[in-house]
């Protein structure tokens, strides 16, 4: 099977954001006897704000399944509405779901798989589980706009009298006397900086369709602190076994069309 795969590459600074890491993790966990073409049947679409309505002419008439990673505000209008109009949809969450507003009426009806993460590599092993030491809170995001919460994150330390560790890029981290800013973070080391917390805070102040960075500190075992606009709380505390078989699903949905 012939898929073409088409996501913005990534944010401005060359840094990579949850929907670029989601993207790239599907792509990698594609089964046997899928091969990547521009040319397939089937196009794959992740985030496309860089992407012009011209594109339109090329996926017209081809199967194309879009994977959102957010409310899509920021698209052409033109590319939104045929995307909305002609594609199969996957959202992330249902608290996602029900949040987008769709500018044509689908022709199928949309479904609800999380992002891939690789929740092995953030569970602490038995000997870090015996041995580490938790203390202290942290907070870790892509702070590249103001509704990842981090004037919340710093109200809600100060109140508290608390003090964290905040770690990510962007110009929107919590700020403060009480925040320890550490920087970006290599996605590899996430695990291990996970590891020595005992908390996790991430309050959002707009919808946030998943937060993966929720998902990643949970499987982690920090005790994780966030607010009712994070839609990964729902296979966390309803169906934590979506998490587990996600590129299973999506790959199912894309195969099986």
């Amino acid at each position: 099977m012939k898929v073409a795969w088409l996501h913005d590459p990534g944010n401005a600074d060359g840094t990579k954001g949850g929907a670029e890491y989601t993207m790239d993790g599907f792509k990698e966990s594609a089964p046997n006897g899928i091969e990547f073409d521009p040319d397939g049947e089937t196009v794959v679409v992740g985030n496309c704000v860089t992407f012009q309505p011209k594109i339109l002419d090329a996926l017209s008439g081809r199967r194309v399944i879009r994977y959102h990673h957010d409310l899509s505000y920021a698209e052409d209008s033109a590319m939104r509405y045929w995307m909305d109009g002609n594609a199969e949809h996957i959202f992330t969450s249902p608290l996602h779901l029900d949040h987008y507003r769709f500018s044509a009426q689908p022709k199928h009806d949309p479904v609800v798989i999380p992002p891939m993460i690789d929740l092995a590599a953030f569970r602490p092993n038995r000997q870090i589980r015996r041995n580490g030491k938790r203390n202290g809170i942290v907070t870790i995001g892509s702070w590249q706009n103001s509704g990842k919460g981090g004037q919340l994150v710093s109200e809600s330390l100060y109140r508290q009298g608390l003090e964290a560790d905040c770690y990510g890029p962007g110009y929107f981290t919590p700020y403060g006397d009480h925040v320890h800013k550490k920087g970006p973070v290599e996605p590899e080391k996430l695990p291990q900086i996970l590891w020595r917390y005992q908390q996790f805070i991430f309050l959002p102040s707009v919808v946030e369709p998943f937060g993966r960075c929720v998902v990643e500190a949970w499987a982690a075992g920090c005790e994780v602190l966030t607010n009712e606009l994070v839609g990964s709380r729902h296979f966390i505390e309803n169906d934590p076994k979506a998490l587990e078989t996600a590129s299973e699903d999506f790959w199912r949905v894309v195969c099986e069309g």
